[in-house]
């Protein structure tokens, strides 16, 4: 009798054990994934698959909230769009954040690549609400607060140090930040208040004031009113505020657009963008969409960027002709890109690295918007880097053209040759 309990005893144990669920497995580095394996920033394993958007798959053995997925499907819905000179992010509706291509010094928040060629996710920040990139560093508002990494030797990370790190950390002291503009190696943020705040380097008084080359903390722009946003470029900041442009910084090519080539030690008055609803700034170049849905441009014009079909530059911002019901517009290096009233992406500018978008083989310049971008739906949004941009049209899907020697296109891994016709990132 004792021996018949026992046995049913072991059989019941038995049959209990089969029932505990098997926690998933976790990695913390990616030899812990096995052969061909990468550790996730979620500690889950990936494997390279063609079939996904970012060309890697979730293990079976990951958290069922992830096993055999794709790797980038759990975003959620696209956001935004942001980009750096080689690299580009987008923030998904859950807030989580994914950036590509240049990591040379941690510019995508990871330190264990030189480059990504598909999306990666950035560990260890709060909800993203804003996000944009500099020369090899990128900036982040989340939860109020502006998080920075990448590149730091001019104290464009803002925490007080001229030192890069690849992990993302908050700036001390600024929060109820709203908005966000981040250059070649300063950056600036606007407050729920309507202050804007700037930071990193000062070498054309891009941070709004004379004195040392750069700065390590942000510091508030002063002669300023109650701005309404912020947009920063190469060496050039501007705001708007009401019905009023302030722009301070280079002014070497008259991009300021006041009519001379001078630097101002404060931000000055635009009269020539009264009323523009959204700016857009490129190395030596300054764009804006105004009130009216055109667009007028002011700077250097050597490769067309200003869009009025010649190559003569501007100190005063001109209207570009043929090109209205504008939503949004992008500035890259040399070159510029808006969205017009029916969806279509129209480029101009410099076009050797297919960075205008045009037919397959066309990788000239152009002095003026012509045919549209290749993409399959009407675009709703615009980020641009120095010779790449992407678009996100009105079904969540990303698109990117122009350079990808640093796998800024995050259509699956760099080449020099770069893509004149759109490649497909994802659509989530």
């Amino acid at each position: 009798m004792r021996a018949l309990a026992l046995a049913a005893l072991v059989a019941l144990a038995a049959g209990a054990a089969a029932c505990v669920e098997v926690a998933p497995f976790e990695c913390d580095r990616d030899e812990s994934c096995g052969e061909g394996g990468r550790c996730e920033a979620d500690g889950a394993c990936s494997f390279a698959d063609d079939s996904c958007h970012g060309g890697r798959r979730y293990g079976e053995a990951s958290a069922p909230a992830v096993a055999a997925a794709c790797v980038g499907d759990q975003t959620g819905a696209i956001a935004g769009l942001g980009a750096g000179s080689d690299h580009a992010c987008a923030r998904a509706m859950d807030g989580g954040l994914w950036c590509w291509g240049d990591n040379q010094v941690g510019g995508l928040g990871r330190d264990d690549m030189l480059l990504a060629g598909a999306p990666v996710r950035v560990a260890a920040i709060p909800r993203v609400t804003a996000v944009d990139g500099g020369d090899d560093h990128t900036c982040a508002v989340a939860d109020g607060e502006v998080w920075c990494w990448g590149r730091g030797d001019h104290g464009q990370l803002g925490d007080g140090l001229t030192a890069s790190r690849a992990a993302p950390e908050a700036l001390p002291t600024l929060t109820g930040v709203e908005q966000l503009a981040v250059g070649d190696a300063h950056a600036c943020a606007l407050d729920r208040d309507g202050a804007v705040w700037c930071w990193g380097d000062n070498e054309a008084r891009q941070l709004g004031r004379p004195g040392p080359p750069q700065a390590v903390s942000a510091r508030i722009v002063d002669g300023l009113p109650v701005a309404d946003a912020v947009a920063a470029g190469g060496l050039t900041t501007c705001a708007i505020a009401g019905a009023t442009v302030w722009c301070w910084g280079d002014n070497t090519a008259g991009q300021l657009g006041v009519g001379d080539d001078d630097t101002p030690n404060a931000p000055v008055e635009v009269p020539g963008l009264a009323g523009a609803t959204a700016l857009a700034i490129g190395d030596d170049h300054v764009c804006a969409r105004l009130g009216d849905g055109t667009v007028a441009c002011a700077g250097a014009n050597d490769r067309g960027q200003l869009g009025d079909g010649t190559g003569d530059g501007r100190a005063t911002p001109a209207v570009i002709a043929g090109l209205d019901g504008v939503t949004a517009v992008a500035a890259l290096d040399a070159a510029t890109c808006a969205i017009d009233g029916a969806g279509a992406v129209r480029c101009w500018g410099r076009g050797d690295a297919g960075q205008l978008g045009g037919a397959a083989d066309d990788r000239a310049d152009r002095a003026a918007p012509a045919d549209a971008v290749v993409l399959p739906r009407p675009a709703v949004a615009l980020a641009a880097g120095d010779d790449h941009a992407c678009a996100q049209t009105d079904d969540g899907c990303v698109w990117c053209w122009g350079s990808d020697a640093r796998g800024q296109l995050g259509s699956g891994g760099g080449d020099d040759g770069g893509a004149v016709r759109p490649a497909l990132l994802a659509c989530w």
